[in-house]
């Protein structure tokens, strides 16, 4: 089973294997890794380069490199730019990655508030339709107005019956106390009057 690199997803030419993701990395990228982050580079733990396991493997075998290229300072310059170029490559998959999750909650978040929003404008439209359908409904209660003959028998001015609607609760009360002593006052005068004519 071929080794393959948590890193640039190669066969690592000096293996080793982090304790606290058990991922399989290149001696090198994952040195480099640790010595600017401190970090195990797949699950975020704290790692040191001690801790590393080196892994023993049969050695791969590798295409030699061509005679215009063999220069030992020019072989060290293309492998560290490899390197860079593979630390900053995974670096950007994970950001992309947690990019992805942080669009994915914020789309979720705004059609989760677009819902609320729409249920919310639609009990109001539907409390507005209520309250415009009852409004017809609601009539100020009738209030018994003395009459002009009942006004005239205590000796009052007449006055002339005004609208209930609009009045407060006091003239409405005070209204229906005096028609109360009027009607009283009436009966009384009507049953003097039948006992008079009762003894003539």
């Amino acid at each position: 089973m071929a080794l393959i690199c948590g890193i640039c997803n190669e066969v690592p030419e000096h293996p080793v294997v982090s304790p606290v993701s058990g991922i399989v990395f290149e001696r090198r990228l994952i040195e480099k890794y640790i010595n600017e982050n401190g970090k195990d580079p797949i699950n975020g733990k704290d790692l040191d380069v001690e801790q590393l396991v080196d892994i023993k493997a049969p050695p791969t075998a590798k295409p030699k490199a061509p005679s215009a290229t063999s220069v030992p300072a020019l072989l060290k310059s293309l492998q560290d730019e490899w390197d860079a170029v593979m630390l900053n490559s995974f670096t950007l998959r994970q950001q992309l990655q947690t990019a992805r999750q942080e669009l994915s909650h914020a789309l979720y978040q705004h059609d989760a508030g677009c819902r609320v929003i729409a249920r919310l404008t639609k009990e109001v439209g539907s409390l507005r339709e209520a309250v415009a359908t009852l409004k017809p409904h609601a009539q100020v209660p009738a209030v018994p107005q003395p009459t002009v003959a009942d006004v005239a028998e205590v000796g009052v001015p007449a006055v002339a019956p005004t609208e209930t609607a609009g009045m407060t609760p006091e003239i409405i009360a005070k209204l229906q106390d005096r028609a109360t002593v009027l009607t009283q006052e009436r009966k009384k005068k009507r049953k003097d009057c039948t006992g008079r004519s009762n003894l003539s």
